[in-house]
């Protein structure tokens, strides 16, 4: 995949951005990159806070031979790729269902993932992330769930963590189109922080129980008290012991 990166200092949201160049035609490999963001969404449609300089806030247009029903996946591949990222800068990234990217229970980056389709085909995807790089890059509220790479000593330069992130995230699209989700639902369990974890599931799914793994579509598996074994697809997840879920 060769990568078109374009920069701004400011923007509303580069998922708008790359989104609005999907629907005008653009060729896959456009990647928006901003140094700050007045409108940044994370899931379930909440802000995620971009101030100047504070992290790696970027969106990568992309055209994946893929049915509506696997773009979910994509969602996956850009974790794996982030996690990589933040790894080879000297943090050990563990992945939260279903795309946080996470280490010692608070959360580093997050990842919005939206498509556009005909005929049950993907046309275009968008895949934004946003990566706290310096302390203090979201409200006093969020720290006892939040944290950055610096919060850890890691001083990570963000043009060296955005070229691995998309080596990364090109790789692994590519192993999506032609190898399907297993080769990604295997390297997703290597680095599930919720294994053998006590979760709460809210705002979707209700439920509690223990994670055992990842399903063969990408969904959360989860043991309940009673032995059943749920597949959770949509929702929140809380770890006991973590953020006040006891």
């Amino acid at each position: 995949m060769q990568w078109d990166i374009r920069r701004v200092r400011e923007t509303g949201s580069t998922n708008e951005d790359a989104f609005f160049l999907g629907r005008a035609g653009a060729p896959a490999g456009i990647v928006c990159v901003a140094d700050s963001q007045r409108c940044g969404r994370g899931r379930m449609d909440r802000s995620w806070f971009s101030p100047p300089g504070a992290g790696l806030y970027c969106s990568v247009l992309l055209r994946p031979a893929l049915s509506l029903e696997q773009a979910g996946l994509l969602s996956f591949c850009a974790a794996l790729a982030m996690s990589s990222a933040v790894r080879s800068a000297g943090l050990e990234a563990m992945i939260k269902w279903p795309n946080d990217i996470v280490y010692d229970g608070k959360k580093i980056c997050g990842i919005l993932s939206s498509c556009s389709g005909e005929d049950g085909r993907v046309s275009f995807t968008v895949i934004g992330a946003g990566l706290n790089l310096r302390a203090g890059s979201w409200p006093d509220e969020f720290r006892s769930r939040a944290a950055a790479l610096e919060d850890y000593g890691v001083k990570a330069d963000r043009d060296a963590l955005l070229s691995s992130y998309l080596d990364e995230l090109g790789s692994w699209v590519s192993t999506l189109e032609h190898e399907g989700f297993q080769p990604i639902r295997r390297a997703l369990e290597n680095r599930f922080a919720l294994l053998a974890r006590p979760v709460r599931v809210s705002g979707g799914q209700q439920a509690e129980g223990v994670a055992e793994g990842i399903g063969s579509n990408g969904e959360l598996l989860l043991r309940l008290a009673d032995g059943t074994l749920l597949p959770v697809t949509c929702g929140d997840v809380s770890v006991r012991g973590v953020n006040g879920y006891v």
